[in-house]
């Protein structure tokens, strides 16, 4: 909108000034022009891929799309003097608007000064689960203070190692509950927030409770961390949200959801990233699909589930074979957290990441065949079946370089000795019967569900804060 009217403001002025000066009558060829410079910044993808880009990579853009039109027009009409008027007159209108836009996040130096020096615990919401656990174990390594919000739908056990812990604290919570939220957030330095339903299967279950848990409690947490004074902010997405797609994906790139829980992601992207505040550093992270053992295990994840196959059954059933993933260990996830919160936030501001290795891109098959190498080389006997999948039509590889740029992040354990250390603890027999509900997000995603329709849990969910005394 402001584009299209600086391009009509400049029309108006332009022919004024021929009108008054030249004694020309009103040239209505040049009412087309907005609308084109408005349609080259779109196919340049000024309100896109580059929305987020530097003030300078968006002026060099804007120039260049006003260059095209002013080129075309008078190519076309052959009358140099009006549209010469307009390009000076859009022009740097359009580039000083952005520049001066960038200014907060490239020249407010003492702003980010003061965001890495802000002292608190760092709250990591969902701090109990599969990822939340290592970001909470390397976070405590740093030496940083810890506070965790969780529900602990899957029990306590992720985090009884850290309890007790000088530098660690838990609160027992809903992220969607505002009382018990506040009470986490305040004092905290920055929010990594990890909750909300994970995996195609478990959002399919009860599209009002997934978008409850995934974009309400996003929206929720984005509007008391600001409230609350706290300037870092941590969403983990997922590549899913590329869906389907034939050729090497980038951050940048168009979006083809094909899930319900892809979407949610992308929702709540847009909710935390839109409006945002010069003081507000929010960052996303766009996971790949997660593998590797955790103190809080799952075995719905395709890496884990080929290992539990392999080793308690010796079939590996593999659906979709063709199918190519990105993929990255939980321990890497975290590190990525990790490496974000110790970022200048200057860098990381309102930025997207996807997180993984190029060298952990592999089909469904592929990554069947080396979890049965390595189970036969550990003495077990394994077969693999195939299986087309029709439903999950999600095949995407994705480009990991803007992280390894900018951060210098890449994948500290590969594909195989992450494998061959679930293949270890089943050895030991850390884990139990695999296919128990505490293991698979689906089964527990259905209770969770019923207890969100219950009007008694809804009440205590939403009541109003109290204070007493």
């Amino acid at each position: 909108m402001y584009d299209i009217t600086v391009g009509f403001g400049a029309l108006v002025c332009s022919n004024g000034f021929v009108i008054i000066f030249l004694g020309r009558g009103i040239e209505w060829w040049l009412t087309p022009a907005p609308f084109a410079l408005v349609g080259l910044n779109a196919l340049f993808g000024v309100y896109s891929k580059l929305k987020t880009a530097a003030g300078r990579v968006k002026a060099g853009v804007l120039a260049a799309s006003v260059a095209c039109v002013y080129g075309g027009f008078w190519v076309l009409t052959g009358d140099g003097a009006l549209v010469t008027l307009w390009a000076m007159m859009t022009a740097p209108s359009l580039i000083l608007a952005r520049l001066l836009l960038s200014l907060p996040y490239s020249k407010h130096k003492n702003l980010a000064v003061a965001v890495i020096k802000q002292r608190g615990p760092v709250l990591v919401i969902g701090g109990a689960g599969y990822i939340g656990s290592h970001v909470v174990d390397l976070l405590l390594e740093d030496g940083q203070a810890v506070r965790v919000l969780d529900r602990l739908m899957y029990g306590r056990e992720a985090l009884a190692h850290f309890e007790g812990h000088r530098n660690f604290e838990l609160i027992e919570g809903d992220s969607t509950d505002i009382s018990k939220l506040t009470t986490a957030m305040n004092g905290a330095s920055a929010v990594v927030h990890l909750a909300g339903l994970v995996g195609d299967p478990a959002c399919a279950v009860d599209p009002q409770f997934t978008r409850h848990a995934n974009i309400i409690s996003t929206r929720m947490a984005k509007e008391v961390a600001q409230s609350l004074g706290i300037y870092r902010f941590i969403f983990a997405s997922s590549c899913s949200v590329y869906g389907v797609n034939d050729q090497e994906v980038k951050e940048g790139d168009k979006l083809n959801p094909v899930s319900l829980y892809a979407q949610t992601k992308i929702d709540s992207e847009k909710e935390l990233l839109f409006s945002v505040r010069d003081d507000f550093f929010v960052t996303i992270l766009r996971f790949a699909t997660v593998f590797g053992h955790s103190r809080r295990p799952r075995f719905d994840l395709v890496g884990n589930l080929f290992t539990a196959q392999a080793m308690e059954e010796g079939v590996i059933t593999v659906v979709g074979p063709q199918q190519w993933r990105p993929f990255v260990h939980v321990r890497d996830l975290a590190r990525s957290v990790v490496l974000v919160l110790k970022a200048n936030p200057v860098m990381v501001q309102s930025q997207i990441f996807n997180v993984g290795d190029k060298r952990l891109n592999m089909t469904i098959q592929q990554l069947a065949e080396m979890v049965k190498s390595i189970a036969q080389k550990e003495g077990w006997q394994v077969s693999i079946t195939v299986q087309d999948n029709i439903q999950d039509r999600r095949n995407y590889i994705v480009s990991f370089e803007k992280i390894h740029t900018t951060l210098g992040f890449e994948a500290a354990t590969l594909m195989e000795p992450g494998i061959r250390e679930m293949v270890e603890n089943f050895k030991q027999g850390r884990y139990k019967n695999y296919r128990e509900q505490i293991y698979n997000n689906v089964a527990m995603t259905r209770i969770a569900s019923s207890e969100f329709h219950d009007p008694m849990q809804s009440m205590k969910l939403y009541a109003p804060i109290v204070k007493i005394g």
